[in-house]
């Protein structure tokens, strides 16, 4: 059995060198010009090049998404930023619109071409349609089931990408118009603004103020919000179907979430095939660890066909998040660190290192020193100090606290 490529979410350029840190074989990322997440950092045509550069002097590979469905106005743009593509020399470019495609067909044909899940492949004879229009790789659509994804496997020799880990769009493989419709802002030009996790209740026409929530609850509902998607106890089953390439969603995500997810599906791709018995066995570490930062709860999708909608629908609770970002390592010397805060941090907090070998073990911080090398006894985010670190962090790691603790720290003092 291959290894399938872990393809990770970088919004800006601290989220590439966090997740190649932490052991993405390939990243992916736009201009937000032309890119679905319009509100993340995203790069522009100076920061591409240097986004690329950096992705192939650490070995991975780096995908350009100029996936939106442009208007005739935004055609003379890309033209230009395809200019700007042939120069950078990405490892591919991942689009959905067929205008789009014969344009980088005609004006850089030497550009490997990745047909985004915007297109909604759903059948084999859509995914052989775009083999034989010159695609390298095609992501599927997340409304397939697995059974679906064997029968295209064994219809195209093109490289088949799916999406195991992130956020769900409610509409069909995100072709969505409710943000358009609410908001003025199309999810199809990168401009989404997540209107479906809004909290919705029903009014009926002739009893203005009168809300009724569609479940018992005084909240109202969720009623377009679905679960996150999360397949780390299944990735085996997608290695067996011939998959290349297994892609986390999140370019609008903190570090917190891009290091702790590409850490722990590394770790889980790496250990297929790898036990005694050849089979793959889930770490519980790794359900624990994905239950560390902000998610709406996880759900399978509809790779097993259609689930329950208590497995799929958002509940409406607060998002799950049990873990906190407190800073970055910046340097190591010995056991000496300087560090980039990102929350404050006092003396006696416990702390935990996202560190090989070090998981889910807790330090005290001992002795602060801020830039000026004066003793501190609290530091805040942005501050930059000094502390003693375990044996094995790494330059890049970063450092988390468990919000309880935090919690109990603060009103104990």
């Amino acid at each position: 059995m291959k290894k399938p490529e872990l393809l990770a979410p970088t919004g800006d350029f601290e989220k590439l060198k966090t997740a190649i840190h932490y052991g993405a074989d390939a990243v992916y990322f736009g201009d937000s010009r032309f890119s679905l997440r319009n509100r993340a950092g995203n790069f522009g045509p100076e920061q591409l090049g240097k986004a690329v550069r950096y992705a192939h002097d650490h070995g991975v590979k780096a995908y350009v998404t100029v996936n939106i469905f442009p208007h005739n106005r935004d055609l003379p743009e890309i033209e230009e930023h395809i200019e700007v593509l042939k120069a950078v020399k990405p490892d591919g470019v991942v689009l959905s619109d067929p205008g789009v495609f014969m344009m980088f067909r005609k004006k850089a044909p030497e550009v490997e071409i990745h047909i985004s899940t915007q297109a909604n492949i759903t059948n084999a004879e859509s995914a052989v349609f775009w083999e034989n229009l010159g695609a390298k790789r095609l992501v599927l659509s997340r409304e397939l089931t697995l059974d679906e994804i064997r029968e295209i496997r064994k219809r195209t020799a093109a490289e088949l990408e799916v999406f195991v880990h992130g956020s769900l769009c409610i509409s069909y493989s995100g072709r969505c118009y409710i943000s358009s419709f609410l908001a003025s802002r199309s999810a199809n030009e990168g401009e989404c603004t997540n209107s479906c996790r809004w909290n919705y209740t029903l009014m009926e026409e002739k009893r203005p103020g009168e809300y009724f929530p569609v479940f018992e609850d005084e909240r109202g509902t969720y009623v377009m919000s679905s679960k996150d998607l999360c397949m780390i106890e299944h990735l085996h089953l997608f290695a067996e179907t011939g998959i290349d390439s297994f892609k986390i969603e999140g370019r609008m995500k903190g570090i917190n979430y891009v290091a702790g997810v590409v850490k722990t599906y590394r770790e889980a791709i790496d250990s297929l095939g790898g036990s005694l018995s050849g089979e793959y066995a889930v770490s519980p570490r790794w359900l624990r660890e994905l239950a560390m930062f902000s998610s709406r709860g996880y759900t399978t999708g509809m790779f097993f066909g259609k689930q329950p909608d208590a497995d799929y629908n958002f509940d409406g609770e607060s998002y799950r998040m049990s873990h906190e970002l407190v800073g970055v390592v910046l340097e190591v010397n010995g056991t000496r660190a300087k560090i980039g805060l990102r929350n404050r941090l006092d003396t006696a907090d416990l702390v935990e290192y996202l560190t090989p070998g070090l998981e889910e073990k807790l330090f005290e911080i001992g002795a602060m020193k801020d830039s000026d090398g004066n003793d501190i006894l609290s530091a805040r985010n942005e501050d930059t100090i000094f502390i003693e670190v375990p044996e094995g962090v790494r330059p890049n790691d970063l450092i988390r606290r468990d919000k309880n603790f935090r919690a109990c720290s603060t009103s104990s003092s």
